[in-house]
């Protein structure tokens, strides 16, 4: 009885060092959104499919942009319209959540950056930039991807996003 007793919590202890050191070393949920004229699609899915997020869940999403003109992605809620024309959201789904938007710039030199806040992502042709974060607990609702290249948002490019 008494060697069960030491296993237990010598069990305990590498399970918890497991989970850290697998979240510390990125084994982060992948996903894969393309964009395109004017879509957004999970790879995997159908165009304009929703988003399904988690939150508590650490995640990668590899954004690429497989068209052939600039996307200018905003991730948000409450769609803000100036002069007949989509602007942006009244919220923003990355207000206060730490991530890292990693990718390769410009003249090939790749780059990371950790904020905790994300307005937008910029995009060029044949262009990739992942974004790593977890969502906390009030993020959970109905949210949207939307691309604010003028004309892109009104030609159809955005998706749900739903956060549970």
């Amino acid at each position: 009885m008494k060697r069960f007793l030491l296993i237990l919590p010598l069990i305990a202890a590498l399970l918890l060092l497991g989970n850290q050191l697998g979240t510390a070393q990125g084994f982060e949920a992948e996903m894969t959104i393309l964009m395109g004229e004017f879509f957004f699609q999970v790879e995997g899915q159908d165009k304009g499919e929703a988003v399904v997020l988690e939150t508590g869940v650490p995640y990668r999403i590899t954004f690429r942009n497989i068209g052939n003109t600039v996307h200018r992605v905003k991730f948000g809620r409450g769609l803000v319209v100036e002069e007949g024309v989509p602007f942006e959201y009244t919220e923003n789904l990355f207000d206060n959540v730490p991530l890292r938007i990693e990718g390769i710039g410009d003249g090939g030199v790749d780059f990371r950056v950790i904020t905790d806040r994300l307005l937008e992502l910029d995009l060029d042709p044949g262009g990739e930039m992942d974004i790593v974060f977890t969502l906390p607990l009030g993020a959970q609702g109905e949210w949207e991807l939307g691309c604010f290249v003028i004309g892109h948002y009104e030609a159809g490019m955005l998706a749900p996003l739903m956060v549970q």
